[in-house]
């Protein structure tokens, strides 16, 4: 049984545990925090004892006998071997970035969660998700509107978010809730955006926090969302963007003229950069210029 989305799979979850495991789980994901917090909560879920080890000692570990009485949960990550023996003794949850060598062999027999393909918004709302139900299990609500400022932040690994929201529920102290005021008196974010709200605040208008961004990555997403914005306004449907993304570009109301002359910019801000010229933040801050002039 395979699936794309959180939902159907947290869902799955819910019916099937702790009476009805599966032997096998596969969870692919890109980050390594996220992958072993989620294996760590089907574990969890499961009631039974959790033991994890390095790729070059699964397979001792599951042909040695369990310490535990009945069953146990093993979690392995970036699993390299070839073959993987199943017994009755252990629910092995294989976590990574890409599905193992014996995956095709066993993928019949497992449970899997591939999110690689995840989009960004979705994967937005589950992390905000996730935050929501970790302060629940620390006896706290977290306020939706300090969970939705969290995870504006979700260009940062969910490592660090999950660490700064630990460090407001001990900030918290005797309160039930963990307001959007704390969260932001405690916790050390990062407000430098990421290429694409960086791409984003150029195209439509917005702050610019630009830092350390790497502008040979950025012309292509600059150029991603003029290509977006012109299919809109030229009444096509993009069948990648999400529904929220492209109500908001058809409320500003900018004529297809607007991303036409921005794609020529563009390509004349690549030409320069090219040409080695040294001030590419000056040569960024000219594109913007324009931009917002042909916005009034």
């Amino acid at each position: 049984m395979k699936y794309l989305k959180i939902d159907p799979f947290e869902k799955h979850l819910e019916e099937a545990l702790p009476d009805h495991p599966s032997q096998l789980y596969f969870i692919l994901m890109e980050d390594p925090f996220e992958r072993r917090h989620l294996a760590e909560r089907i574990a969890m879920r499961l009631g039974i004892p959790l033991t994890s080890c390095e790729s070059d000692e699964l397979l001792l570990q599951l042909e040695s006998p369990s310490m535990f009485a009945e069953k146990g949960v093993i979690i392995c990550d970036e699993v390299a071997a070839k073959e993987l023996p199943l017994g009755e003794e252990w629910v092995v949850i294989v976590t990574g970035i890409k599905p193992p060598p014996f995956f095709k062999k066993l993928e019949k027999e497992a449970v899997t969660l591939d999110l690689t393909g995840e989009k960004p918004w979705d994967r937005k709302s589950r992390l905000q998700r996730w935050l929501l139900e970790h302060a629940r299990e620390k006896r706290k609500t977290l306020a939706v509107d300090a969970a939705a400022y969290l995870v504006e932040f979700s260009h940062a690994d969910f490592a660090l978010l999950f660490q700064e929201l630990e460090k407001a529920l001990v900030y918290a102290g005797e309160e039930k809730t963990v307001t959007l005021e704390m969260i932001k008196t405690i916790c050390s974010l990062d407000p430098k955006q990421s290429g694409w709200q960086l791409s984003e605040a150029v195209v439509w208008g917005g702050p610019i926090h630009l830092g350390d961004t790497d502008l040979y990555g950025l012309v292509g997403q600059l150029r991603y969302q003029l290509q977006l914005g012109l299919q809109v306004a030229s009444g096509k449907e993009p069948p990648r963007a999400s529904p929220q993304k492209l109500e908001k570009i058809r409320r500003t109301g900018i004529e297809a003229s607007y991303y036409l002359e921005g794609l020529k910019e563009l390509f004349n801000l690549e030409l320069k950069m090219r040409s080695n010229v040294s001030n590419q933040g000056l040569l960024l801050d000219h594109f913007r210029a324009k931009l917002a002039a042909r916005r009034k």
